[in-house]
């Protein structure tokens, strides 16, 4: 199969199978209501012919779920469509309209009207991010420059990474710190330089508080009214007013400050939800510091 390319012109694997021609077809009809041929021609780059085969296959698939109008030159979602392909999710469609530029995981071919609040980004450095990879696939030790929030100066450290975390705004290499001799969290982006690697003799199952999780469990504040409750639950897709989160220990409290519930106390009218198990989460909390 030829080499094709996308709307945005970048190069698309030379070998995509039939597999995710399928979940394009799917996803196209799905979302956004229209399919022709040419968009599998210009998409993958595939010759008109296997554009066919590909439209036949997925008729035969799922003969109640696509029709042709002739009028429109194009495919359709019929009245009785479902998915048979792909287990379509709002949350992976809206992700998608945010990141247009990733062409090899962005079936997106219209997109609505966009606006989306801009926050800036933590700047990781791939001199830092290489060799922090590395050390977590090989099971390395790093020297390494790091400015921590309490001293002036960034200060040499030894720690062995052995996973990486997002809190919702920036990221974590999760280490053993031999200063500390504990595990902690290390930002990414207060590395200034990694100055070499040595062999590491910690166990990263030690780290039980990256590998145990934890309950979030989450309601809608008790003093909000019961209208305004239902728009709550509806909101974070809660059943009978309640929500779990699964997180691990050592990330919990990333957990809560990004939700605002770090600090007990708020009213309804700035907190909307609130934590129905704040001991376990402290402790938990704690654990992980």
């Amino acid at each position: 199969m030829a080499k094709g390319s996308n709307r945005g012109g970048a190069s698309l694997p030379a070998k995509w199978g039939q597999a995710q021609r399928l979940e394009f077809i799917e996803f196209r009809l799905y979302w956004e209501g229209k399919l022709n041929r040419r968009d599998l021609i210009d998409f993958f780059g595939i010759s008109t012919p296997q554009a066919s085969l590909d439209l036949a296959r997925y008729m035969e698939l799922a003969p109640e779920n696509i029709a042709y109008d002739k009028n429109l030159k194009a495919y359709l979602p019929a009245r009785r469509f479902r998915p048979v392909v792909s287990s379509p999710e709002a949350a992976t469609y809206l992700d998608l309209l945010l990141a247009p530029e990733r062409p090899l995981s962005n079936f997106v071919g219209w997109m609505p009207p966009l606006g989306f609040l801009k926050v800036p980004n933590r700047q990781v450095k791939p001199a830092v991010l290489r060799p922090v990879l590395q050390a977590i696939r090989e099971g390395a030790k790093l020297r390494l420059d790091y400015q921590s929030m309490t001293r002036p100066a960034p200060t040499e450290r030894a720690i062995s990474p052995h996973a990486i975390a997002f809190d919702g705004l920036r990221w974590h290499a999760r280490a053993y710190c031999y200063e500390h001799k504990t595990f902690r969290d290390f930002v990414l982006a207060r590395i200034s330089k990694v100055h070499g690697s040595e062999p590491s003799e910690i166990d990263p199952q030690a780290d039980t508080t990256w590998h145990r999780m934890v309950d979030v469990v989450l309601a809608p504040h008790p003093e909000l009214s019961a209208a305004q409750r239902k728009a709550i639950a509806l909101d974070y897709g809660m059943k009978d007013e309640r929500l779990v989160l699964k997180t691990r220990r050592a990330l919990a409290f990333y957990v809560l400050r990004q939700l605002g519930l770090d600090e007990e106390g708020g009213g309804p009218r700035s907190q909307h939800i609130v934590l129905l198990n704040r001991d376990e989460i402290l402790a938990a909390t704690k654990e992980g510091a």
